[in-house]
């Protein structure tokens, strides 16, 4: 396993969630479940994935192999370099996720407070802003070009592994300093 994914595995796991705030846990949960996907991609052989021409119609054709294989063995498959870009785009949606139920979190808002307003009240309560950079720069727009690119960028998810391992970085120390400090209904 990558050794910046272990360092942040080892940072969790000093991690203090407060039992009297479930709100915490669902935090750290949406942390550990974009880390996991980072990790199992890398085990796939993600970072390591050719760039050459004609990987659109491979992967396809490893698609249907799975169709079928899953049909035949009754269970999804657990290797593959389909699996592979599967779990870094859920890394990447992971990431993006984590990180904006953190800043909801700090802020003290709810779902139909639009983003620029939580990162905004986020920073105004302490919330260190270096910690959204990465995480603003890349990890954002990768999980938008994922939701919304057009169909004619079929292979591009908008950010480097390394990249995704920095905003995870990020994320934990986001997770950290959340954990560390008061329950957002105390902050000023």
């Amino acid at each position: 396993m990558n050794d910046r994914i272990k360092r942040a595995l080892s940072q969790m796991k000093d991690l203090q969630v407060s039992p009297s705030d479930p709100r915490q846990s669902s935090l750290y949960n949406f942390a550990l479940g974009a880390i996991y996907s980072l990790a199992r991609a890398e085990e796939l052989g993600y970072p390591r994935l050719s760039q050459e021409p004609g990987r659109v119609w491979r992967r396809m054709e490893e698609a249907k192999e799975l169709v079928l294989r899953m049909l035949v063995e009754d269970r999804p498959p657990e290797q593959g370099e389909w699996l592979a870009g599967y779990y870094f785009n859920d890394a990447i949606v992971r990431l993006d996720l984590a990180f904006e139920h953190i800043l909801r979190y700090v802020g003290n808002l709810g779902p139909t407070a639009a983003i620029g307003e939580v990162r905004e009240v986020a920073t105004g309560k302490s919330f260190p802003p270096e910690l959204l950079a990465m995480w603003s720069e890349r990890g954002r727009k990768a999980d938008n070009l994922l939701k919304h690119r057009s169909l004619e960028i079929l292979e591009d998810p908008g950010m480097s592994f390394s990249d995704a391992l920095a905003v995870m970085e990020n994320l934990v120390c986001a997770l950290a300093w959340v954990l560390h400090n008061q329950s957002p209904e105390k902050m000023a």
